[in-house]
């Protein structure tokens, strides 16, 4: 190994000096042997004459001695490259055409990459993620909800299957420091939560057990995402003091970056402190905990989700108040359930970004079979002087290695150019997306792309070479084609097969753009024209006691509704839409009251204002509206929707008659119903409208209220679009303190509800363009090909009376075959795949005939217009010039 290293390096780091040593080496034989001859009697010249013949060609014995030194194979490689080099500068379109073809479908393949890198293959912050279980309780009607406090303390005390079990809950803070005041959502957290994640922090330190402990002095994390944009990377804010909600708080660590945890926003982190809250003992306390745990090695998933079950069962026996409609566990691996949502829409964008590289690459590969034929004289000549088939078939590999390579580049340089372009386009809620960079393992997935790339274009060649006659081909003097009948048929299939992926792609994009346009003309409930939606958080300090609140609540909606163009002003606990807002209520019919306690349903649950329906246009189907009477002095009232009412008053009005609600917040309350509304799709726009009870703000209990200065929205019906500025204004007049969130129109609150599937496919979308475009690119080069190389037999068709009706006939017969064949695989693929792609789809079938008649009809009209602009060529050919031709 040694000996043929340091050949190896006297090959190429002294290949002038190697070379000089074995001239010198072999003038020295010539030498010797002409000394012998003239010592038996010969002259000196005819000495030396006489020994050079007898040595032979010397260029032979160098080539020899080369083979024998190290490195042959790359010298080898060098010469191929330098050739293919001079081959692709003589041909510059086709150069070209080729690395533009790579890029695009490399470029793609890597941005798809890169996202699906982020947020699938990306390590978690985790520590052996794979033993972290995500726990939620079960109701009847919603199998992933909520514990309780004292349901925690009782799961983790009682469990033998968890080296530890922690409990996360959200929380929603006003931070105010040196800067603005600002809204962030984060969650409460078992400090033992962290040891069970194994989580290490980014600088600083993580929450400990001493911070969970009754009068520790309150600390708090903060995101990655949120130390970058509010406090600049400052590694000094670790020990800092900040407000959340009025309470100062140390900052004692920055989260990792690549942090994240199943539907919650972690801006900051605050200590769960269980054992000082007061809820700690209130058996019918609010439920706002989801559980993490770590499974002991020797536990089962399986075992600790029975184990869980069995606990519950005990609990549901000795506290049966408590454990109204809840009817077990939900347990799911927690990276699962962070991804969950996204993968399938990640997984489909980075199929169909494949689709466009192997596209591309059979299209370069259809390019490349044509010039090997063009060039089956030089390929021939080679033969002829030595060349083996091994050696072709590595020149050809060469030659798309280093179209690969260029193309690869630019596409990878492509991507990093346009990845803020990119971010501007993934959705704001998809999880892990705050932490994407461009790492190692996007390189190395692009470099895997390029070597496919090489392979994919250069085998066909290549093979088409290996099993060619290029002595016939030289005999021939180049005229018809190496290999010609396998070669005609192997170009048909490489056709083919980019019909029927961009088929595919086709297909897919425009049932993704069905569905998305069935969902965008959805009806929502409510116009969200002309409206103005604007989130707030109170400080907690300031606000203590109920009319403190209604009271800033008034003035500030008597500000609002002043402002020029505002027609109507309301106020909603929770904003339709919203993201990863919910609140649900239990409630009965005194009169029908469930069976048994598991069965009581729940509904939607929204505080309002008066105007809150006026300003949202919600139409009132019968009763009334809230008005300012209905107050504290007042019987308590509520609003439902229509689909509550025929729900559960099926065979008469509603008005008039009472609900029983079982507000964990507050003592269980009887309302009356003064209206129905119409249904209004609060959470998302793909699931039917479910039932929703609204409550007025001036009848919420003193304890119902405490969570609406955490966060409440206002909406402005208004004929002026550009009042945002007035709007934070006027909130600043009346408290500098409070936090403005978002300032948008309800037409983007819409539009964000949309934005994962606007995502999917606009995306998904320009793929199926590009293999559209590339797949008629493949099909004219074909059909051009099939021309050049019948021109003379065209000539002659045309020579014997043979018509151009005729001529395109013929061609267009070729191009039909390429078309059906395609477009037949195409359609089987696609309904082979269908299942796929059926969880993205609302409103059309994943097999709707009509999408597929209509992309098929789209893909022939694209094709057959290759067909007639690579025909027309065939309609220029002069019989007498084609006759002539070699």
């Amino acid at each position: 190994m040694s000996s043929y290293l340091r050949s190896l390096a006297a090959r190429f780091l002294r290949r002038s000096q190697t070379a000089n040593d074995l001239d010198e080496e072999l003038r020295s034989h010539v030498r010797h042997r002409a000394d012998d001859l003239e010592r038996s009697g010969l002259d000196r010249l005819e000495a030396e004459r006489q020994a050079r013949i007898e040595f032979g060609n010397h260029e032979r014995f160098k080539e020899e001695c080369r083979e024998e030194l190290g490195g042959n194979f790359i010298d080898g490689l060098m010469q191929d490259a330098r050739f293919s080099f001079r081959t692709l500068r003589r041909s510059p379109g086709f150069f070209v055409v080729a690395v533009l073809t790579l890029a695009l479908g490399i470029g793609a393949t890597v941005a798809a990459f890169s996202v699906v890198n982020v947020v699938l293959l990306r390590p978690f912050a985790f520590s052996n993620p794979e033993r972290l279980l995500w726990i939620y309780a079960q109701r009847i009607d919603a199998p992933r909800t909520s514990f309780s406090l004292p349901e925690y303390c009782d799961y983790r005390d009682g469990n033998t299957s968890f080296e530890g079990l922690g409990a996360i809950g959200s929380y929603n803070a006003n931070l105010s420091d040196s800067g603005d005041p600002e809204r962030v959502q984060g969650v409460r957290i078992s400090a033992n939560a962290f040891g069970i994640l194994g989580l290490r922090p980014f600088i600083g330190r993580t929450l400990i057990d001493a911070d969970d402990r009754n009068g520790a002095p309150p600390v708090a994390m903060i995101s990655y995402g949120l130390w970058a944009r509010r406090y600049a990377n400052n590694p000094d804010i670790v020990g800092r003091s900040v407000n959340l909600n009025g309470e100062p708080r140390q900052i004692v660590g920055v989260l990792p970056r690549n942090f994240a945890l199943p539907n919650l926003d972690t801006d900051v982190v605050v200590p769960l402190q269980p054992e000082s809250d007061p809820r700690r003992n209130a058996r019918n306390s609010v439920s706002f905990l989801r559980f993490v745990g770590r499974l002991k090695s020797s536990v089962t998933p399986e075992q600790a989700h029975a184990e869980l079950d069995s606990i519950r069962q005990n609990l549901r026996r000795q506290f049966p108040e408590a454990y109204t409609g809840k009817t077990g566990v939900t347990v799911v691996p927690l990276t699962e359930e962070i991804v969950t949502n996204v993968r399938t829409v990640l997984l489909t964008i980075f199929c169909a970004a494949a689709a466009v590289l192997l596209i591309s690459c059979t299209n370069l590969a259809g390019i490349s079979l044509s010039r090997a034929a063009a060039r089956q004289r030089e390929l021939a000549v080679r033969t002829a002087l030595g060349a083996t088939r091994s050696q072709l078939v590595r020149l050809l590999l060469v030659e798309s290695f280093i179209l690969a390579v260029i193309g690869g580049s630019l596409g990878l340089f492509l991507e990093i150019w346009g990845q803020g372009a990119l971010l501007r386009l993934v959705p704001a809620d998809l999880p892990r997306i705050e932490s994407f960079s461009i790492d190692w393992k996007v390189f190395a997935f692009a470099s895997g792309a390029t070597l496919v790339a090489t392979i994919a274009c250069g085998l066909a060649p290549a093979w088409l070479l290996s099993r060619s006659d290029l002595r016939a081909a030289l005999v021939s003097g180049g005229r018809g084609s190496a290999g010609g009948n396998l070669q005609s048929r192997l170009r048909t299939w490489l056709v083919a097969g980019q019909i029927a992926l961009a088929l595919v792609l086709l297909a897919n994009a425009a049932l993704l753009f069905r569905s998305f346009t069935r969902l965008s003309s959805e009806e929502p409930g409510f116009d969200s024209s002309n409206v103005l939606t604007v989130r707030l958080s109170l400080p907690q300090a300031t606000y203590t006691d109920r009319a403190a609140l209604v009271q800033y609540y008034e003035q500030l909606r008597s500000r609002l509704a002043a402002l020029p163009g505002v027609q109507s002003v309301g106020l909603v606990s929770i904003l339709p839409l919203a993201p990863k807002s919910t609140s649900t209520i239990p409630f009965t019919r005194p009169d029908r009251p469930p069976a048994k306690r598991e069965d009581t349903p729940s509904a939607n649950y929204r505080v309002v204002s008066a105007d809150y329906f006026r300003a949202m246009s919600i139409p009132l189907l019968s009763g009334r509206y809230f008005t300012e009477e209905d107050d504290g002095d007042r019987p308590l009232s509520a609003i439902i929707s229509a689909v509550l009412a025929a729900k559960y008053f099926p065979d008469r009005s509603p008005v008039g008659e009472r609900l029983m609600l079982d507000d964990t917040d507050a003592e269980p309350r009887q309302v009356e119903i003064v209206g129905v509304v119409g249904p209004v799709k609060q959470t998302n726009l793909e699931t039917p409208a479910k039932s929703d009870i609204y409550l007025p703000l001036r009848q919420v209990p003193r304890d119902g209220l405490s969570w609406l200065r955490f966060s409440t929205y206002w909406v402005l019906k208004t004929s002026t679009p550009a009042i945002e500025q007035s709007v934070r204004a006027e909130i600043r007049g009346v408290d500098p303190d409070v936090a403005v969130g978002a300032v948008r129109p309800m037409d983007k609150v819409m539009a964000a509800a949309l934005a994962s599937r606007r995502f999917s496919l606009l995306l998904v979308g320009s793929f199926a363009g590009a293999a559209l475009f590339l797949a008629a690119a493949g099909l004219y080069a074909v059909i051009s090909y099939g021309i050049q190389q019948r021109t003379r037999e065209i000539g002659v068709r045309l020579a014997l009376g043979a018509t151009h009706r005729s001529i395109l006939a013929m061609i267009f017969r070729e191009g039909s075959f390429l078309l059906g064949l395609g477009t037949t695989a195409g359609l089987l693929i696609a309904l082979a795949l269908a299942k796929l792609v059926a969880s993205q789809m609302y409103g059309v079938s994943e097999r709707d005939p009509f999408t597929l008649a209509l992309v098929s009809l789209l893909l022939a009209t694209i094709s057959l217009l290759a067909c007639w602009l690579a025909a027309r060529r065939a309609l220029n050919v002069d019989p007498i010039v084609a006759l002539r031709a070699d």
